[in-house]
This record gives C-alpha cells, sequence and structure tokens, in this order.
C-alpha cells in the first residue's frame, strides 16, 4: 500500500500529521493572500493617491486610488477560473502553490514600483498590472484553502475546520494593518517617498513561510479519491453549471452580500474616517487592528457554534448585526469619541464579518460534488468579487459626493445587502439542507 492511500484509508500518526499542517498550510496561505490584498486596500486608501494620482483634488485622487483597488478583483475571476480548472483536474495541492507564488511576487513588485513623479502616467498603469496579478492569485488562493480543508479530515467539527483559514485571513488584516499603522507614524516626507515600500517587501518573509508549509502537505482525500474512481471532470465548470446551476445561485446570493459588507467596512470607512472625517491615518488603522485581533478568535467560535446550532441560525445572525451596524455607524462617527468610533468598528468587523466568513466557507464548500467544488465555488466567488467587492468602496464615495456629504445611501446599502443575505438564506434552504448534513 502506498503512502497516500495509508493516509486516506488508515487513522496513522502520518494521516493526523497531515491534517495538521493541511490546517497550518490553509491559515498560513490566508495571511499571504490576505496581508497581500489588505496592504493594497489601506495605500490605496491612505498614499496611492499623491503618489500614483497627483495633480486631482484629493476627493478625486481617493476615488482613482480606490479604482486601482477595485481592478484587482477583475484579474480574480481570470486566475479564478484558471487555476480551479487544474486544481479540479491535476489537484488542489499544485494550484495553490502556484497561486501563492503569483500573489507573493505581484506584491513584492509593487514596493518597487516607480510613482508618477519618477516615470510619469506609466506608474499607475504599471501599478494596475501589478494589482490584476495580484487578483489573479487570489482568485483561487482562498477557495483553495476551503477546499483543502474540507476535504482532509472525517466530518466530525466540519464548520470549525473550514473556518480555519477566516483565521489566517483576519491574521492576515491584522499583520497588515499593524505593519501599516507603524509606518503610517514615520514623518509625511519618509511615508511618501520610501516608507509606503516597507510593508510590500517585507511580504517576502510571508511569502517563504507559506511555500514551506504547502509544499509539505499530501493531496486532499477527496480529490485522491475521485481522481481513483475515474471521476475527473474533463470541464469541471462546464459541469457545475449544467448539474448545479441552482446551487450556484444561491451561492451568489450568500457570497455577494458579505462582500459588500467586506469593502465597505475595511476599505470605504476607513477612507471616510481620514478623507472626510479628518483622522490620522493612524487612527483608522488602530481601529482595524483591534477589530480584526479580536476577529481571529471568534472565526473559530462561530464556526464551531455553526456545528452546534446549525449554520442557518449563525448566518442570519450575522446579516442582522449588518442591519443594525449600517443603521448605527454614522451616528457613532459623529459622536467624535474614539472610543465609540472603534467599537463601531468592533461590531462591523470582529462580529458581523467575522461570524458571517466563519460559516460562510461551510456553506459553500458543502454545496457542490468534489468533481467540480474547486471551480464551483470559484464561480460563486470571483465574479461576485468583480462586479461588487472590488467597486463598492469607490462606488460608496461616489454615491456620498452626489448626496452632499449625506450617508443615507450607505446605510441603505447596508440594509439591502442584509436583507440579500438573509432572504437567500431562508429561500433556498432546502437546496442547502446538505451543508448542515456536513
Amino acid at each position: 500500500m502506498s503512502t497516500e492511500t495509508a493516509v486516506v484509508t488508515e487513522d496513522s500518526p502520518e494521516r493526523a500529521r497531515n491534517i495538521r499542517r493541511t490546517a497550518w498550510a490553509g491559515i498560513v496561505g490566508s495571511v499571504v493572500e490576505y496581508y497581500d490584498f489588505t496592504l493594497f486596500g489601506l495605500a490605496a486608501a491612505l498614499v496611492f493617491g499623491p503618489l500614483f494620482f497627483p495633480g486631482a483634488d484629493p476627493a478625486t485622487q481617493v476615488i482613482n486610488s480606490l479604482l486601482t483597488f477595485a481592478i484587482g478583483y477583475f484579474g480574480r475571476p481570470i486566475g479564478g477560473v484558471l487555476f480551479s480548472h487544474y486544481g479540479d483536474r491535476i489537484g488542489r495541492k499544485p494550484m495553490l502553490v502556484m497561486t501563492l507564488m503569483l500573489m507573493g511576487l505581484a506584491t513584492l513588485a509593487i514596493g518597487l514600483l516607480p510613482t508618477y513623479a519618477q516615470i510619469g502616467l506609466w506608474a499607475p498603469i504599471l501599478l494596475a498590472v501589478c494589482r490584476i496579478l495580484q487578483g489573479m492569485g487570489a482568485g483561487a488562493e482562498y477557495v483553495g484553502s476551503l477546499v483543502m480543508m474540507a476535504e482532509s479530515g472525517d466530518r466530525k467539527r466540519f464548520g470549525l475546520r473550514v473556518a480555519l483559514p477566516g483565521m489566517g485571513v483576519f491574521g492576515g488584516i491584522v499583520i497588515a494593518t499593524g505593519v501599516f499603522a507603524l509606518i503610517a507614524l514615520l514623518p509625511e516626507e519618509a511615508l511618501f517617498s520610501w516608507g509606503w515600500r516597507v510593508p510590500f517587501l517585507i511580504s517576502v518573509v510571508t511569502l517563504g513561510v507559506g511555500l514551506w508549509i504547502r509544499t509539505g502537505i499530501h493531496e486532499t482525500e477527496e480529490f485522491r479519491e475521485i481522481r481513483a474512481e475515474g471521476r475527473i471532470a474533463r470541464f469541471p465548470i462546464v459541469d457545475a453549471v449544467r448539474s448545479q446551476w441552482r446551487e450556484i445561485l444561491i451561492g451568489v446570493g450568500i457570497n455577494g452580500p458579505y462582500l459588500a459588507f467586506s469593502s465597505l467596512t475595511q476599505v470605504y470607512l476607513l477612507s471616510y474616517l481620514t478623507g472626510t472625517l479628518g483622522y490620522p491615518p493612524s487612527f483608522g488603522l488602530v481601529a482595524n487592528l483591534v477589530s480584526s485581533v479580536l476577529a481571529i478568535g471568534i472565526v473559530p467560535l462561530t464556526g464551531h457554534l455553526g456545528d452546534l446550532l446549525g449554520r442557518r441560525r449563525i448566518w442570519l445572525f450575522g446579516a442582522g448585526v449588518f442591519l443594525v451596524f449600517g443603521a448605527l455607524v454614522f451616528p457613532m462617527f459623529a459622536t467624535g469619541n474614539e472610543a465609540i468610533i472603534i467599537l463601531a468598528m468592533v461590531l462591523g468587523i470582529s462580529v458581523g464579518l467575522a461570524t458571517m466568513y466563519a460559516t460562510q466557507g461551510a456553506i459553500l464548500t458543502a454545496l457542490f460534488d468534489p468533481q467540480h467544488r474547486l471551480s464551483a465555488v470559484v464561480l460563486v466567488r470571483e465574479p461576485t468579487a468583480a462586479l461588487i467587492a472590488g467597486p463598492t468602496p469607490a462606488f460608496a464615495a461616489w454615491l456620498v459626493l452626489i448626496a452632499g456629504g449625506a450617508t443615507w445611501p450607505i446605510t441603505l446599502f447596508f440594509a439591502i445587502a442584509s436583507i440579500i443575505a438573509a432572504g437567500t438564506a431562508l429561500l433556498g434552504w432546502k437546496r442547502l439542507a446538505r451543508v448542515e448534513s456536513q
């Protein structure tokens, strides 16, 4: 019997070690992805405007830099479809190694880019290219981590296990925010001359650790089973659309609102604090940092609660949190009390986002059959990321601008997304019943 077969069929120490290492691979890979993506969002909100889009008024600079942030989301479907196709046909492991390398190298390249003052129009063009490459790598990275966790190990504590990459997500956010918060304390001249590059350049460390862990894991147990049984789909994404199109629509209804919540809370509100309310960049970064640190613990907790209480209940709770958050966040900001502002961010990130993120992974991976699972989850996540998550911060800034500075359009935005999230869970739950059986 081969080593890989033993890993699948026997309750051996080798199997246990591989499951533990796979868990770490999922967590660390998500740290790398969300360090890179968060870093770009923070830089877009705080420094990229004057560096890559000078000559415009401050509001237009912010919108232009946030649009560059959005461009990465258009690279995600391209990379997601490409890498997930081979992930469903060749294996999850090689795909995850490739996506991690692409993301890490693109982030490193951003730290080496010349600015507009040095090469003119080529600077924002190269920034956009790096962002697209970063997005292509991210297109299958987090989904691959979810699928790796879903397909490795038994059904016990399925929700908790699939929530673990979410810990890495908020871990990456914490590291990126902490590093950028320290850099933001530099004098303005140092920050805009060389300081902003440092967080991008040190991403090489997390990239190296992630590659070391991932190259040492086995292929997932479920993928080896379908390969041994000859059930590899020739065109996995076509197979998914043909056989599970209803589940794909439900997945979009689950994923779309969450992505809107995420972009509004973690990117737009940060730029609102600095650009509209005049708080220093370091304050918004500290608020994000505190909230994300708390979320690292809440993600596995709510994943476990989903196993105990049912994932629909946890998801509906998260949707309700954002209905309340959308109504309260701007009045809490308007108090001018820094503790209350941080409390608002904790409500949105630590409670709302963490709860929904932990539950979403279990829902999406359990919806689809293993022979096209990676492609199907990518099809659910990445087009909605391109259409919703990427443009949302810039769209929100535009809504406030045309409303004369009023924030009611953002409150309405939160309410509509909350209703869609809850409605999908309630109306589509018959098809989601398999999610609770995992």
